[in-house]
């Protein structure tokens, strides 16, 4: 399960699509690859989908500045801690090359949805040219959706189900065995 974190720009592989994460998918992946049980809250489809997203399929996730700015913003220092040594290890991130082009396009999404956070997110995913960006956030999806051209804001469920991966599919990577997460089921296919 080793991903590395790299400052590179985003190479396209044919069968590898550029998908960026919001900070609460981020959140909700880092917790569930940390080993907790099986979600049964309102979100659990959402929260069962990232993470077979995660283990089903080649590459890794990328985040966007203000992802990784949010995660230096969690005031409890273990939490934030926790999130901090996850992204620094398995995630990609760029740095905004085009920062005016981002903020232009922040304030155009923020026309349709007042989160300036949520509307950056995907400014950054679009300049990044990614394919697709995760967020089980309801209004942000509602609001946005359809408004970018280039970046497919979508719910971690939708995607998943787009990949048509068969059930019974071996998965890509697995959790190390000293992973709790190893241990449990819930989250195979």
């Amino acid at each position: 399960m080793a991903k590395v974190s790299t400052v590179l720009k985003p190479m396209r592989q044919p069968h590898t699509r550029q998908i960026g994460l919001d900070s609460q998918c981020l959140s909700y992946l880092l917790d569930g690859i940390a080993g907790i049980t099986e979600p049964r809250d309102a979100l659990a489809e959402e929260k069962k989908a990232l993470l077979r997203i995660w283990f089903y399929q080649h590459g890794t996730f990328i985040l966007g500045e203000t992802v990784i700015s949010e995660v230096a913003k969690i005031r409890n220092l273990d939490r934030r801690e926790f999130h901090q040594s996850f992204v620094r290890t398995l995630f990609l991130d760029y740095p905004v090359r085009d920062l005016a082009m981002v903020e232009a396009r922040a304030a155009h999404f923020q026309r349709d949805h007042p989160q300036h956070d949520d509307c950056r997110i995907l400014a950054e995913a679009e300049e990044l040219k990614l394919d697709f960006l995760l967020t089980y956030d309801h209004d942000f999806w509602k609001r946005l959706s359809i408004t970018c051209s280039t970046t497919k804001l979508m719910k971690p469920s939708t995607y998943w189900r787009s990949l048509g991966i068969s059930k019974g599919a071996s998965p890509v990577t697995v959790p190390h065995p000293t992973n709790p997460l190893s241990q449990q089921s819930w989250w195979k296919w």
